[in-house]
């Protein structure tokens, strides 16, 4: 439950408790939506001529690797994190950020939830700065897996098909790639251990454009770097039912690999 992914929806939390706190009897703030059930998984695919027989051979290659990375490889890591759709709780962000303006006049919801969740860069170095969902993992991608494939000069170059919902049990492209995302589960289980008073009816994790680039110098992984968008939803019930939403954009890169 660590994962910066998870925190935005705890920020969201953190916005509906100040809202059902701090305005009291004002009920109808936000959007009213009806209740609904978790969205089944999906995968999207647009896909554009690449040689599937090398990219299979490679993605062969690049499993094997990452195996023995995550087995006892040496690496740095940073990650970014920055809005590309800011926090929005529907017509209760105005009275948010006018109750927050009240504690600070020079911070808002964005500024305030996006410092709750890590927005900004994160750096550390395997082995010592332990993040297990940001770790690189054993991948287990195959062409199916992927949209596109190039490579130029030992830099290999694909995109991963586009995932709404996804699990943590290598069921989804996303998932045989990294264990950087947050699922339906994890977060009902975040949310009812912070407070029994708000249930959730519903959420969307979509991850798209997630683009992959790698490094490849003398039959060894150097380098990796992953980008992908995530825009996300979540319906909760707290005396109203209430819907926050959000886009983000997260890059992540692994240099300096040795294995």
């Amino acid at each position: 439950m660590s994962n910066t992914i998870i925190k935005f929806f705890s920020a969201i939390i953190l916005a509906f408790t100040i809202l059902i706190n701090g305005i009291g009897n004002f009920i109808g703030v936000g959007d009213i939506i009806p209740t609904q059930p978790e969205e089944e998984l999906t995968t999207s695919v647009e896909t554009s001529e690449f040689d599937a027989e090398a990219a299979a051979e490679f993605l062969a290659f690049f499993n094997a690797e990452t195996a023995k990375i995550a087995e006892d490889g040496n690496y740095d890591y940073s990650r970014s994190a920055a809005y590309t759709d800011p926090i929005d709780v529907g017509s209760a962000t105005d009275i948010l950020n006018s109750i927050i303006k009240a504690i600070d006049e020079n911070s808002n919801l964005d500024s305030v939830v996006g410092s709750f969740l890590g927005i900004g860069i994160q750096k550390g170095s395997i082995p010592g700065d332990y993040k297990p969902d940001i770790m690189i993992k054993a991948t287990s991608l195959s062409a199916d897996d992927i949209v596109d494939f190039s490579e130029d000069n030992g830099v290999y170059s694909f995109t991963v098909v586009n995932t709404l919902n996804p699990k943590k049990d290598n069921s989804t492209p996303l998932a045989r790639l990294t264990n950087d995302f947050v699922t339906h589960e994890e977060v009902v289980d975040g949310i009812a251990g912070l407070t029994a008073a708000i249930k959730v009816t519903g959420s969307k994790a979509g991850y798209n454009n997630i683009q992959v680039k790698v490094v490849v110098e003398n039959g060894k992984i150097t380098e990796i770097n992953y980008r992908y968008d995530f825009d996300a939803e979540l319906s909760v019930n707290a005396v109203v039912n209430v819907k926050g939403t959000a886009s983000l954009r997260y890059n992540t890169t692994y240099s300096d690999i040795n294995y």
